[in-house]
């Protein structure tokens, strides 16, 4: 009985390196011997792709092959040699974009780097790329303030600015929430306001019964004003900040602290109580 499992090569959309490196690790934890490498390669790769390696050593067979000769075949086909040019112009071109996170970001660098052949400029190049492409304007300039820094500071100085914005965030979120909320006594003496006005009302509906056939467009647009000042005045259920929707706010890509589902910070989470989290 084999340990592991691999599933078959798509294609498509797998990457033939990394699929043929778990292939060797397959093959080192199951002490396979070299005579039957190449049965175990054209077994695990799948219909799909045994079909290709029998295109590409026609009129041979992929079983005529050495198993270095078949992993190069493929290779050849399905991921020719790239214009060095070409993938660090591409590299260059990429920034962070809004919503995606730091760690994000810089995974995506450094997938584009593995093609650029940047040797041991590597760190050099990833270190420029990266602050040069940050989409928060002061965190790059509170990098660029640093006389020396290399790659790995640069992280993780990113890293701690991302994170100390998120926990203000979280804060401000936090005492938004608390101001929102109404005090036992000020909503105490708001429902009294309310029974008052709600008598004067009643004792004037006699008088003013004549008046409200022409006076109804009016009242519309009083109220229509007042849902206007209440909407404006509801907090964001993604962040808990008051004076922008749910679609404008600005951490709706983060991921909560909590939950670790996107879309809100941990202040206004729901799931708190059930995580015991809540302050």
């Amino acid at each position: 009985m084999p340990i592991g499992h691999i599933e078959p090569f798509n294609v498509t959309n797998n990457n033939w390196e990394a699929y043929v490196r778990r292939v060797n690790q397959f093959i080192t934890l199951n002490s396979i011997g070299e005579t039957l490498k190449v049965a175990t390669l054209v077994t695990v790769v799948g219909a799909e792709c045994y079909d290709l390696m029998c295109d590409l050593c026609a009129p041979n067979t992929p079983e005529s092959k050495t198993y270095d000769q078949l992993v190069s075949l493929v290779k050849e086909h399905l991921e020719p040699d790239r214009s060095e040019i070409a993938e660090r112009h591409i590299f260059r071109q990429r920034v962070q974009r809004q919503g995606e996170n730091i760690r994000e970001y810089l995974q995506a660098l450094k997938h584009l780097a593995k093609t650029c052949n940047f040797g041991a400029c590597l760190d050099v190049c990833l270190r420029d790329q990266f602050v040069s492409g940050l989409f928060d304007e002061d965190m790059r300039s509170r990098i660029f303030a640093e006389k020396s820094i290399d790659y790995k500071r640069a992280v993780e100085l990113a890293l701690a600015l991302e994170a100390a914005e998120r926990h203000a965030a979280t804060a401000c979120a936090s005492a938004s929430m608390a101001a929102a909320q109404p005090t036992a006594a000020a909503q105490h003496e708001d429902d009294g306001l309310h029974r008052i006005s709600a008598g004067a009302d009643t004792s004037r509906g006699g008088r003013a019964g004549g008046r409200r056939g022409t006076g109804g467009g009016g009242a519309g647009a009083g109220e229509g004003a007042g849902s206007g000042r209440a909407q404006a005045q509801r907090a964001c259920s993604r962040c808990g900040k008051l004076g922008h929707s749910e679609g404008k706010c600005r951490f709706k890509q983060y991921s909560c602290d909590v939950c670790g589902e996107k879309g809100h910070l941990k202040a206004v989470c729901t799931k708190c109580d059930k995580y015991g989290t809540r302050q």
